[in-house]
């Protein structure tokens, strides 16, 4: 387990390796950076901010302070944060529940959802069910040009 995981003490954050692949629940106390493609068979727990990379797959659940979920990634489990989540494009989460705000990007695709703060769907996002007493905004896709005359 251990070779496919680089510690940075100063920033107290993990650094996975790219297409590295779990077969049991891995607990990991601090920040996480997780590469791309990385495989997890079971659960996932972080104590501090995690950024699931590109692609990757949690078959179990992921708890965490805040999570940034990158492109492509899913979760096919739950995944629980405190502070905050963001889904960037065409991530897809079976369920997902926030104590703070949860973002989520065009293409993402999320089965159930709760947030305490604010859910914000930005262009078109899959959501089967808003969990009651969550507030939700809906925008306009960014299209990342300015026009300046």
């Amino acid at each position: 387990m251990s070779r496919f995981i680089k510690y940075h003490p100063r920033s107290n954050t993990y650094v996975i390796e790219k297409r590295a692949f779990f077969e049991e629940d891995l607990t990991l106390d601090g920040n996480v950076i997780v590469g791309q493609e990385v495989k997890f068979w079971k659960n996932f727990t972080v104590t501090g901010r995690l950024e699931l990379g590109k692609d990757s797959i949690v078959r179990g659940n992921v708890k965490a302070r805040s999570a940034l979920i990158c492109a492509g990634a899913k979760i096919l489990g739950s995944i629980e944060t405190v502070s905050e989540l963001v889904l960037l494009d065409r991530a897809k989460i079976n369920t997902a529940a926030c104590q703070g705000d949860i973002r989520a990007r065009p293409g993402c695709s999320l089965n159930s959802v709760k947030a305490d703060g604010t859910l914000e769907l930005i262009g078109k996002v899959n959501v089967g069910k808003v969990e009651p007493l969550t507030k939700v905004i809906i925008r306009a896709e960014e299209s990342g040009f300015s026009s300046s005359t």
